[in-house]
């Protein structure tokens, strides 16, 4: 319980405001309820039970929001502070999926070395210095040339025509793509690149979405691996109209802004619910695979997320293995957002992890060293 009474900095002793009572201590209980749903989020199918999906997004306000709930508890020394504690122990097990202070990249570990670079390009268009796409695309291959990746994978790749897509990158001798049609005879699509060759790959459609995930199996030093390229379903939500909508001082645009967050609201449900069901069609590919599966892309969800669940199960997570500093990939609200990912087996490691701070989309390319 709060103490009755407490002391002030000038030694006098004052009686505790009634809201330090029972309602301080409810809005313990609501706020680590939310937290536990977070947790839940991660496990639960949202195409059954959608409600934990939501807190799963806002992991990380909510995990600051009990931290901030905890000291205050502490500085009223209350014994009500173990509600936050309890609540906060098991985000231990996630930190490491968002935040590392260091790193076993200097250990040697002996095995074949595979470099692999996985890029979200925002169609060449996404530059936050607004550049043209014909700039984009000269800056992101001097980049991937600089970082010498062995594999590439790219999502959201804009091509001019479909012959265009044999050109770019001309390090790559080998390389598995598919395009959809946009317009003015133009295509955007997934493509992987390769150093190695690629004996096979194919596509994973998903119904009525443009989104995808490519495969291609290839030849490493005399084995057979099969890297996979995900760009799982994208949020179609205009945050900026409702920002704008939520300054404004007209009062009969309230019901229309309310109307708004009650569509977006129904649209990151339906989000989510597509991308995991679409993280499920990917997993039941893999564990038909017959050779060892790296999974690389854009998944358009945080580790707290069954899509991720679903794709890391049983699999390392290369930031997890030789990450350092924030993890985030999205350049909007860093660094909160970490969507971007590389998923290997467990018998591979990793000794290096670096997510780059390209202004060349609205996403950062993430480069990790796999030692086979």
């Amino acid at each position: 319980m709060i103490p009755a009474y407490y002391t002030d900095r000038k030694g006098k002793k004052r009686r505790t405001p009634l809201f330090f009572g029972v309602s301080y201590r409810l809005i313990l209980i609501i706020a680590g309820a939310c937290m536990a749903l977070s947790y839940i989020a991660v496990y639960v199918n949202p195409s059954k039970f959608a409600v934990p999906l939501f807190f799963g997004l806002y992991f990380i306000p909510i995990l600051v929001i009990n931290l901030i709930l905890f000291f205050i508890a502490l500085i009223c020394k209350s014994k009500s502070a173990w509600i936050p504690i309890v609540v906060l122990l098991p985000s231990l097990l996630y930190a490491e999926s968002f935040f590392k202070i260091d790193n076993d990249s200097d250990v040697q570990r002996e095995g074949i070395k595979l470099k692999i670079e996985t890029y979200n390009t925002g169609m060449f268009s996404s530059s936050r210095k607004a550049h043209n796409r014909t700039f984009v695309l000269k800056m992101i291959e001097r980049q991937v040339s600089r970082n010498n990746p062995d594999v590439l994978c790219l999502q959201e790749a804009f091509m001019e025509n479909k012959e265009h897509v044999k050109e770019i990158f001309p390090e790559f001798k080998y390389r598995v793509y598919h395009l959809y049609p946009v317009k003015n005879g133009h295509y955007f699509g997934n493509i992987i690149l390769s150093k190695f060759k690629i004996n096979d790959g194919g596509r994973i459609s998903f119904r009525h979405s443009t989104n995808l995930a490519l495969y291609a199996d290839i030849e490493h030093y005399g084995k057979i691996l099969r890297i996979y390229d995900n760009h799982l379903e994208s949020y179609n939500i205009s945050f900026t109209s409702l920002v704008q909508r939520l300054g404004s001082e007209r009062r009969n645009d309230q019901e229309e802004f309310t109307s708004d967050l009650i569509n977006v609201h129904a649209k990151v449900k339906g989000t989510v619910i597509r991308r995991s069901n679409q993280a499920n069609i990917i997993a039941g590919h893999i564990k038909r695979s017959p050779y060892p599966a790296i999974i690389c892309g854009d998944f358009n969800d945080t580790p707290m997320s069954y899509a991720y669940h679903m794709l890391s199960k049983d699999r390392k997570d290369s930031f997890r293995e030789s990450g350092k500093g924030f993890a985030a990939t999205f350049s909007y609200l860093w660094p909160l957002l970490r969507i971007d990912y590389v998923l290997f087996p467990t018998d591979f490691e990793s000794i290096s992890h670096v997510t780059i701070r390209s202004s060349m989309s609205d996403h950062y390319p993430v480069v990790t060293e796999l030692v086979i």
